[in-house]
């Protein structure tokens, strides 16, 4: 059963992600402009991707601010803006190439393993690399991960009734990219601490038939 809503603006990422037979049964695509109450109704939880439409969320934060006073959960990645997050975020250079030249030492240096998010996981499998980071964040916040120079990264809080939790890791996107090959360790966590449900240990595939196709070369 779908329980987990995905804020989908058209980037074929999201798509690929939340119709891979992995991961279907889970993700309901939601198009941010149509985002209301009734769209996220039985939903435990709603993802807000890197590359999401960040003026059409600020136009529906109610419905955000809403959902998390029912107790359910908004895990943001990427970056964000403050006219919708009690938070402010920074661009960042990215680094693409530390796994070549040090790939013992992620960007992200600090991570709580206790997190469900994070649970069981190696420090190269709880970072690819970052978009950004925050330099403000609410201030009965829990940070979860810093970088090197000591930012942060992913931070939570229940402040709004339910869980928020931000990051400037963007997992959806590469997975639904594929050209990181580890990412199934983090979105399968993610999945089953937003879903309840554990995905198959299998790596990720992508149907066909999403396309309109038989077949994909």
């Amino acid at each position: 059963m779908k329980n987990v809503a995905l804020l989908f603006n058209g980037v074929w990422s999201h798509y690929v992600f939340a119709t891979a037979p992995k991961y279907r049964d889970i993700y309901q695509l939601v198009y941010v402009h149509d985002l209301t109450d009734a769209h996220l109704a039985g939903m435990r939880a709603l993802v807000i991707p890197f590359q999401s439409n960040q003026a059409a969320i600020a136009e529906r934060k109610d419905v955000i601010y809403r959902f998390l006073a029912a107790g359910n959960t908004v895990f943001v990645e990427g970056d964000s803006r403050p006219d919708w997050i009690d938070a402010q975020w920074e661009d960042r250079p990215v680094n693409n190439y530390w796994w070549v030249e040090n790939p013992n030492n992620p960007p992200v240096a600090d991570t709580d393993f206790q997190h469900p998010l994070f649970h069981g996981l190696r420090p190269r499998h709880a970072c690819w690399h970052t978009h950004g980071a925050y330099t403000r964040i609410p201030s009965e916040a829990r940070v979860v991960q810093r970088n090197g120079d000591g930012e942060i990264v992913s931070w939570e809080t229940n402040h709004y009734g339910g869980c928020l939790f931000a990051t400037t890791l963007d997992g959806i996107v590469e997975q639904g990219v594929q050209q990181i090959t580890h990412l199934d360790n983090f979105c399968d966590n993610l999945t089953q601490w937003l879903s309840g449900v554990r995905p198959a240990p299998e790596r990720m595939t992508i149907d066909p038939e999403a396309y309109g196709i038989t077949a994909i070369s």
